[in-house]
């Protein structure tokens, strides 16, 4: 609430511009494309985690669940 006592600190800021230039915009939504070959999981490319179970590596035990959600059915 403002008034004479608590006047509003931002008054004298300039505004921001409305974004209605933003949704004139220029874009093309694409289709569902199927890739050539899946992606590599993301825990491809980390490397060993320096976690072992049971004597191995955590990204080796992960990796085949990774794949599993990445994989389509």
């Amino acid at each position: 609430m403002t008034d004479a006592r608590n006047p509003d600190p931002t008054a004298d800021r300039p505004r921001p511009a409305p974004p209605d230039p933003y949704w004139e915009g220029d874009f093309t939504l694409r289709g569902d494309e199927v890739p050539d070959r899946p992606a590599a999981p993301a825990i491809d490319p980390l490397g060993p985690s320096g976690i072992t179970v049971r004597g191995r590596d955590l990204a080796d035990l992960l990796g085949p669940a990774y794949r599993r959600f990445t994989t389509p059915d």
